[in-house]
Parts: C-alpha cells; structure tokens; sequence
C-alpha cells in the first residue's frame, strides 16, 4: 500500500472522527437548555417520587452495569441519543445507533479511500455520513411533534367532557390513550404507566412536556399545575386551551402558505448546483476531475459548500416568522 494511499485513510478517519465527536458535542449543546429547565422543574416541585420508582431505578442501573462492556457505554451520551430516538419515533437502542452511525461514517469513507487515490470523495462520504443520520432524526421527530399538537387539541376536547361527566383527569387521560391515534395516545400511555409505577401526577405532565418540547403542551401542562395548586374549573381552562391550539394551528398554516413561495424558491436555488454538479460528474467525469484532483479544485468545492449552506440559512432565517 502506497504512502500516499495510507495518508488519504488516515485523513478520512481523522475527519470521520471530528464530525462524529463534533455532532455529539453540538447535540449536548442543544440538549442542554432542555436539561437546565427539568432541573428547574424538579426544584420547584415537590419530592413526591415514590421508593419503588427510586428501587426500580437502582434495579436499572444495575442492570445496565452488567451490560457495560462495550465503549460506547457513556450514561450521559446515551441518555441524549436515546431521547432523540424515542422523539423521533425510531424503535432502536441509544447503542445500536451509535454503532449503526459510526458504520455509515467509516465503512463507505473507508471504501473510497483503498480504492481511490483522492482524498476528497472520502472527505465527502465521511462528512455526508455523519450528517445524513442526524438529517432523518429531525425530520422525524418534526413531523411527529406536527402530528403530536395537531391531535392536542382533540384531546383536551376529550378531557373536559370527561371532567364535565364527573370523570377524574387520570381517566380523562386514560381515556386520549384508549381512544385517540398514535403519537399523542402512545405518550399518554407512557405518562400514565409513569404514574402507576409511584410518580406523581405533576412530575409525570412535567417529564412528558420536557420530553416533547411543545409550547402548546408547556402550556397544557402549566395551567393544570397551576389549577391543582390553586383551584378553579379545569375544564372551561382547558376548553379555553383547546380552541388557542386550534388558532395557533389555523395561524401556522397561513403562514406556511404564505411563504411557500420562499421556501421552494430556497430548495431550488440551494439544490441546483449540488443537482447540476452531480448530473456532470455522471455524464462527463473528465470534466469535474479537476474539483477533485487539484488543490484549487478543492478548495473551491469547500467554500461552495460553506457558501451553500450560509445561503440555506439566510433563506430560512428570512422565511421563519415567529407568532
């Protein structure tokens, strides 16, 4: 194996490993307000947690200690991997993932650069493997969280008419997880399990609005704490709640379509060099080697990229409206 060969591997697993480690960094940088406000919570709430919730903890970690024989095992990792997974819908282990991750990063890179000489295609698939997984996740658990608040409204119809009844809030809930489609009845089945298993209530409502992240259900959540501290007619609160989610939901949707425009204009602009680029490189490869074999070559393709995506956020930026 040449030198120049052996340099272009090194190069590729050295930029593997800094997107790997550099997106892992950046997701317990995102996750870390999230975390500060469960902290915040659990101080102002008071220590209802019952001791089988403490044991079957402890049974866990236990547990989880036995099986730490791999060097992806880190708690701290694991436990932001793991929430971004189940938000996201994907029915796999925190570990799994990594490994599945690390897989796409390395082994296409790695392919590349044994049997090519240049080192930027496998800069390339390293950096596209990286980022491609951590792409799917937020389109996931976007579209769940879309889905999520579009059925808030109808469950909180549900609630007050079970209150109205004379039906406790339990059963009200009892009755979205029973009745009403997934995601909002899988996590209302999840809180509840919670409850049963000794939580309280209110640490129960404030685990699932930290785990959604969904102002709609922050406030859901705020005015029920608030109206079990206090008192008041719950359900004229929620119903109150129920038709401000409809107007919020009617408001998005106006916005949407009013900057659709935009948007597609953004896509198309974005991704017509990228298209244009690729449709070259299959029809005359000659013609593009230059962007791969020499340094000006590579050094134009890097600040395209850098370029494509400062203009992705400009449009992004000027298309959001904040309500």
């Amino acid at each position: 194996m040449t030198g120049l060969r052996i340099s272009v591997i090194l190069l590729t697993i050295s930029v593997g490993l800094l997107c790997f480690f550099g997106i892992v960094a950046g997701y317990a940088v995102a996750t870390a307000n999230r975390r500060r406000m469960k902290e915040r919570i659990r101080l102002i709430q008071p220590e209802e947690v019952s001791v089988i919730v403490e044991a079957g903890e402890e049974k866990k970690k236990v547990k989880r200690q036995k099986k730490s024989f791999s060097i992806l095992h880190n708690k701290k990792l694991l436990d932001i991997v793991q929430d971004e997974l189940l938000l996201a819908n994907i029915m796999m282990r925190a570990e799994e993932f990594l490994v599945v991750w690390l897989i796409v990063v390395f082994i296409p890179s790695g392919l590349s650069a044994l049997f090519l000489k240049n080192a930027m295609p496998s800069i390339t698939l390293a950096v596209v493997g990286a980022v491609v997984p951590l792409l799917i996740i937020r389109q996931k658990k976007k579209k769940r969280l879309i889905a999520f608040e579009s059925q808030l409204s109808d469950a909180l119809v549900i609630v007050c008419n079970c209150l109205r009844s004379g039906l406790s809030l339990q059963q009200g809930f009892e009755s979205i997880a029973r009745e009403m489609q997934d995601p909002i009845n899988r996590e209302f089945t999840r809180l509840l399990n919670e409850v049963r298993y000794g939580n309280s209530l209110e640490r129960a409502l404030d685990s699932m609005a930290d785990r959604i992240q969904s102002a709609d259900l922050f406030l859901v959540v705020s005015a029920i704490n608030v109206q079990r501290q206090t008192g008041g007619n719950l359900s004229e609160i929620l119903g109150t709640i129920s038709q401000t989610i409809k107007d919020r939901i009617k408001i998005k949707s106006d916005i949407r379509t009013m900057t659709a425009q935009g948007r597609i204009t953004g896509m198309v602009i974005g991704g017509l060099p990228i298209v244009l680029g690729a449709f070259l490189f299959i029809v005359n490869p000659s013609y593009m080697e230059f962007f791969f074999k020499e340094r000006m070559g590579n050094i134009m393709i890097i600040t395209a990229v850098i370029l494509e995506f400062v203009g992705f956020s400009l449009i992004k930026k000027i298309i959001s409206v904040k309500y």
